[in-house]
């Protein structure tokens, strides 16, 4: 019972759209679609986000680098962004995260 209780909190309090942490906001969820210039999220609420991608933007699965074409519509992503005005900013898509890989965001420094 204890267990189902943690999972439950643990999704409760990763649900969100995006929240902030250091200046940074998060974007969790599925690649809904892709091309250079963004990327739009299918968040774990149902919702879409629109994440504008740029020439600084790094891409990374897990700890290995990667480029954006490796990402495909339907990959679980999690992007580290800032806010500019009303657009979201990509700094970092991490692709192939999902519930289990958010323990690996518990002290990651977000100040990029």
């Amino acid at each position: 019972m204890k267990r189902i209780l943690a999972l439950l909190l643990a999704i409760g309090l990763f649900t969100s759209v995006a929240f902030a942490h250091n200046g940074m906001e998060h974007v969790m969820g599925t690649v809904a679609s892709i091309t250079d210039a963004s990327i739009v999220v299918k968040t774990t609420d149902g919702k879409s986000q629109a994440v504008v991608l740029n020439a600084e933007t790094k891409y990374a699965k897990m700890d290995t680098t990667i480029a954006l074409k490796d990402i495909k519509v339907g990959d679980h992503v999690v992007i580290h962004a800032k806010k500019k005005e009303t657009q979201l900013i990509a700094v970092e898509v991490k692709v192939g995260m999902d519930m289990k890989g958010m323990d690996d965001m518990k002290g990651m420094k977000m100040d990029h």
